[in-house]
């Protein structure tokens, strides 16, 4: 994974500074900006295949940081690209079917290995899947600039991330139920206290898409603030086996930034 990630920065890196090449080659008067930023992201897992193990997953607050470098190829067109860490992920708080890793997890070794493979059992707990990702975006954007010191932007393109670390985190106690009306309850009160490494079970490439609207405002003549609103969906499906679901991730990023012109 560590060779994967340090071989995507380098070719992406390395197209960013062939642009810068070409750039410069063009027009003298061409700017290159670095910046860091972070904020607030709330995360999103969706899956439009209704399997009972990915319904009903919801938002929760999170946040990415990251740098980032842009070169100007004209007053209102640059390239951009970013280097991110962003936790995603979604969760999951109401009675619902156990994934098999955590039905694992809190029962007994004996008991668990006399359940018959793909029994669905239920019960009521906290199921919250955190996800970290470094991702790299490569973006296209246009800038319109109003008076000497605002700058609205829009920037959209592709980006590739990289599977970290994946844990499925649950809690609460609850009757373990065979039926989803909660008629038939198997097991007596049962705790989901637990934090599951669930990271073989998931692909660790994504590719996706980001979209993003923003402002920024000059603060010295090298520097300015950056404030910006994205979305991020990505293409592929996270998990493994479609048995347990077609999610793909997501996020809306709330972020301020600092930039500076080289």
């Amino acid at each position: 994974m560590f060779k994967r990630i340090i071989t995507a920065s380098c070719v992406c890196f390395s197209l960013a500074l062939f642009a810068q090449d070409v750039i410069q080659s063009d027009t003298l008067q061409s700017q290159m900006r670095i910046g860091v930023k972070g904020g607030l992201s709330l995360p999103s897992l969706s899956d439009k295949s209704d399997n009972i193990y990915t319904e009903n997953f919801k938002s929760f607050a999170s946040f990415e940081v990251g740098i980032f470098f842009n070169y100007e190829i004209t007053k209102a067109i640059s390239a951009q690209i970013e280097f991110n860490y962003a936790k995603k992920g979604g969760e999951r708080n109401e009675y619902q079917p156990i994934p098999p890793s955590a039905l694992e997890s809190n029962l007994p070794p004996d008991i668990a290995e006399q359940i018959p493979p793909g029994t669905v059992f239920y019960a009521d707990f906290k199921n919250r899947n955190e996800l970290q990702y470094f991702e790299i975006p490569l973006l296209l954007k246009y800038t319109y600039t109003y008076g000497n010191d605002w700058r609205f932007f829009a920037n959209a393109g592709p980006y590739i991330g990289f599977l970290m670390k994946a844990t499925q985190v649950t809690s609460g106690s609850s009757q373990i139920y065979f039926d989803e009306d909660r008629e038939i309850a198997l097991f007596p009160e049962t705790s989901f206290d637990a934090k599951t490494d669930v990271k073989d079970s998931l692909n660790d490439v994504n590719f996706g898409g980001v979209l993003g609207l923003g402002v920024t405002k000059q603060v010295t003549n090298k520097s300015e603030i950056l404030f910006e609103v994205r979305g991020t969906y990505g293409f592929i499906p996270l998990q493994k086996d479609e048995t347990f679901g077609k999610s793909r991730v997501g996020s809306v990023l709330f972020s301020l930034g600092y930039v500076y012109y080289l």
